[in-house]
């Protein structure tokens, strides 16, 4: 009895580690639309600190907010990662450009009536393995050719290119598990920034 209680009787896996296996590919699975926010021209710090920064950024901004308070927040989150004023410029400057981008114009729209979701926890069972995942930002829409959920994933990668497929197949878990907790269509979106 103790060896039988001792196997696990679940796997858990993370939407980023099966992405990357490439396990996570589904024969029929929805396409994910892939947004670029144009970048300044200039030469941006980048990694996994940078990366760590926006998102945070971005967790906590109201998507309509002054430049100040964005500057503020910025500030704030750079100190707790532990980033460089560079950094913490660079991501005032993405994270501006980005907001104006038409994707998170609607995401703001549906924060008014309180249908944007961010920084989620997700969970999916697919073959026996339960799925764990965070998605980034997500919301509702009621337009004429889709009702219901756009599932974003930011990416501030500077070759989105290199690891594009691994990206999506990460959006696809995000959006089926959006869909099967809804029970309503999800769509996925990579915004690259």
């Amino acid at each position: 009895m103790l060896a039988k209680a001792s196997l696990p009787t679940l796997r858990t896996r993370t939407t980023t580690s099966l992405a990357q296996d490439g396990e996570a590919q589904q024969p029929h699975a929805e396409p994910v639309e892939v947004h670029v926010v144009a970048r300044d021209g200039t030469d941006r710090p980048g990694g996994r600190r940078f990366g760590t920064l926006v998102h945070a950024v971005l967790a906590l901004i109201d998507l309509q907010s002054s430049s100040v308070d964005l500057a503020a927040i910025a500030a704030v989150q750079g100190k707790i990662v532990g980033a460089t004023k560079e950094e913490i410029d660079a991501a005032v400057a993405a994270i501006s450009r980005a907001k104006t981008h038409p994707l998170l114009q609607r995401a703001a729209n549906a924060a008014k009536v309180g249908r944007l979701r961010r920084e989620i926890p997700i969970m999916l069972m697919q073959d026996e393995v339960l799925i764990e995942g965070v998605v980034d930002l997500a919301f509702r829409e009621d337009l004429l050719d889709f009702a219901g959920w756009t599932v974003v994933d930011f990416k501030t990668d500077r070759e989105l290119a290199e690891a594009r497929d691994r990206y999506v197949r990460q959006v696809q878990l995000y959006s089926r598990a959006v869909s099967a907790s809804t029970g309503l269509p999800a769509r996925g979106v990579l915004l690259a920034i």
